[in-house]
């Protein structure tokens, strides 16, 4: 049973029995105590005709209880989906309808949010995951050893849905294990390691990535839901050696005026992803933090997600590349429309292919055409590499703006804008333009007041004129997603 999601966690419960294994603010639990809870709630579910292949929604904040559902649906061979708490109702219902649901677990905290949601779904049976723990506790905690091929789908997680609904990617064992053993020799995790996850589970990264890969060695895993200073308090308490985060999030806890009062020391490996971090922004957090361990990962959720990194010792030269070498388990390319690979400099779509892909997106066999093609990952960003072959992302495809027949990539302007002394951060968009057909809008987050004409001159040392912001806008704060992403599309429908 190794070979599967939930046979990893009751191998650690033989391993490390009475190791703390999942730490969060209610509770330390032992990979023992994990392991038998989910036995009792997997016989509570049986009980109650859940099934094998049923798709089991999951709505939990960052805690013991998220796991126990997790778990406890995939020991019978049902498929957790979890959910975005964040999302609006009507947003979770369109998911919840298109997944073919048969039956939502929520935490007991989010019941206001669930009533909302239950009115327009004809979901069958409703789970709190305290309540159930509870009455399960009578139950026995021995595995229940069913029998399930490393093949089988295990999971179903949604895309952030940066660009429209979010779509769901459906996983094996097979490939998320695949994931977490790759993560694990590049990053050379054990079970001596602390894993602090504070991203949103929900989310592909956090999950598949980073607290799978933990799980895997059988490292101590510190969960809960990211605050600035909760992130610092974490590390200072726990000494956790390991973290992934969106880079705002670094950039937040920077910014907390008690730092220096934290002690930090105990980091190895500060990952972060989703998003680029300016070099300037770098700079800041290094110095901030007093540690040099980032790793910039790149991937997405249809490939695990799982990628390329760029190792701390190649920030300096490389700054705002996602890495030369990928992970040990993949092979990424930079092509043009033909397919054929580009030459150094040249733009090009990247292609990702290895042991992690996903199966499919659920219930779409035409978009999962149109993105494997041959084995090969299509991610719509584009990208160039240099001449040493270190990877460049110059932006997603669907963002580039075109004006006067000229692509203009948002990313390279919004690297110059972060270097500006005056700016946290910005989001640059194409706005449409009767003459030009679009022009290029920016719009900044200040940390200090600046006009618009200091921004202009900046702006225009550094980038030819063509692709110049031609109007600003000043914002407190740019929409995000719950994993930190910036939603563009929001950004332009405001502005």
């Amino acid at each position: 049973m190794n070979a599967t999601i939930h046979g990893v966690l009751e191998r650690n419960a033989r391993k490390f029995p009475d190791k703390d294994a999942f730490i969060t603010a209610s509770n330390r639990l032992t990979y023992g105590n994990m392991n038998r809870t989910c036995n009792q709630l997997a016989r509570y579910l049986q009980s109650q005709g859940i099934k094998r292949g049923d798709r089991v929604a999951v709505m939990s904040r960052n805690n013991e209880h998220f796991f126990y559902a997790f778990f406890s649906v995939m020991k019978i061979g049902a498929i957790p989906m979890p959910m975005n708490i964040k999302l609006t109702a009507g947003e979770l219902k369109a998911i919840v309808q298109n997944s073919s649901a048969s039956a939502l677990f929520y935490e007991s905290e989010l019941q206001s949010s669930i009533s909302q949601l239950t009115e327009a779904l004809s979901i069958k049976q409703l789970f709190s995951i305290q309540e159930s723990t509870a009455v399960a506790a009578a139950l026995s905690e021995e595995n229940l050893n069913v029998p399930i091929d490393p093949r089988d789908v295990c999971e179903i997680l949604f895309t952030s849905g940066t660009t429209g609904t979010p779509k769901g990617v459906v996983f094996s064992h097979e490939r998320i294990l695949a994931i977490a053993s790759a993560v694990s020799i590049n990053f050379t995790l054990s079970h001596r390691d602390s894993m602090l996850t504070l991203m949103p589970l929900s989310h592909s990264a956090p999950l598949n990535t980073f607290f799978m890969s933990g799980l895997y060695c059988g490292t101590t895993h510190v969960i809960g839901d990211f605050t600035p200073k909760a992130f610092l308090q974490w590390i200072h308490q726990e000494k956790t050696t390991f973290s992934f985060a969106a880079p705002v999030a670094y950039l937040l806890a920077a910014k907390d005026t008690e730092l220096s009062s934290y002690d930090l020391s105990s980091m190895r490996v500060f990952a972060y992803g989703g998003g680029p971090l300016a070099l300037a922004s770098y700079y800041h957090v290094k110095k901030a933090f007093q540690n040099e361990n980032f790793y910039q990962v790149y991937g997405l959720t249809e490939a695990g997600p799982n990628g390329i990194l760029l190792y701390p010792e190649e920030h300096l030269e490389n700054a705002g590349s996602i890495g030369k070498h990928p992970t040990i388990n993949m092979e990424l390319r930079v092509v043009r429309p033909d397919g054929t690979d580009t030459s150094p400099h040249e733009y090009g779509e990247i292609l990702l292919t290895g042991d992690s892909l996903m199966l499919e997106y659920d219930n779409n066999p035409d978009e999962t055409a149109a993105v494997i093609q041959n084995g090969w990952l299509y991610t719509g960003d584009i990208a160039y590499k240099d001449e040493k072959g270190y990877v460049y992302i110059v932006d997603r495809k669907k963002d580039v703006i075109i004006s006067g027949g000229v692509n203009i990539y948002p990313r390279e302007i919004e690297e110059v804008l972060a270097k500006h002394e005056a700016v946290l951060e910005s989001c640059v968009i194409g706005v449409p333009h009767d003459e030009w057909g679009e022009t290029v809008r920016a719009v900044v987050v200040l940390k200090e007041e600046v006009t618009v004409e200091e921004l202009h001159s900046f702006v225009s040392k550094h980038l030819a004129e063509y692709k110049l912001p031609r109007l600003y806008s000043f914002v407190k704060e740019l929409p995000r997603n719950a994993s930190g992403k910036i939603l563009k599309q929001q950004v332009k429908l405001v502005h």
